[in-house]
């Protein structure tokens, strides 16, 4: 049953999550170096339910999951007093969002800049990292991947899933 008088939220029109898989690696210790909690995680070796029920099993690998949320890695400049100067910066802002070739090259630049030694590392361990892009089609109707970005995201073996929703 749904609640009386709430909004409804509409979904963003852009999703972004990234996804390790790791043969060993400790799950907070992702979390630990990209700075980001996850969503869903398991570390290689813990107990799981079996598939049958009936023998006890573990998970195979490591496990991690988590949204990204680039709006937050951009620059919060404080314009106390200018509205004129907050509108403009609200503006620049959207846009960087909501366009996705934008949003993949921000994304890009920062996983490059912070995070390229860790990725490597889990590649190079016989790890897989993806990003998983979850866009309603509703709201985004084309996009485009800078050269640039997507050379970036090939260096550090990152593997682009595109997930189209109808929200």
């Amino acid at each position: 049953m749904e609640a009386a008088g709430l909004p409804k939220t509409r979904p963003p029109p852009i999703q972004l999550s990234l996804r390790i898989r790791h043969p060993s690696m400790d799950p907070a210790v992702i979390s630990q170096e990209l700075a980001i909690e996850a969503e869903h995680s398991f570390k290689a070796g813990a107990p799981r339910q079996s598939r049958s029920g009936l023998a006890p099993s573990v998970h195979p690998e490591t496990y991690w999951l988590a949204i990204l949320e680039p709006s937050s890695w951009l620059i919060d400049l404080s314009f106390s007093g200018r509205s004129d100067l907050a509108l403009a910066h609200q503006r620049l802002r959207d846009p960087a969002i909501e366009d996705l070739s934008s949003t993949l090259s921000l994304c890009a630049m920062r996983l490059r800049a912070r995070h390229a030694a860790l990725l490597r590392q889990i590649r190079a361990d016989g790890g897989q990292v993806s990003m998983i892009i979850a866009l309603a089609t509703k709201f985004v109707t084309s996009f485009g991947l800078a050269p640039e970005a997507s050379r970036i995201f090939s260096e550090l073996g990152i593997t682009l899933e595109f997930e189209l929703t109808d929200d």
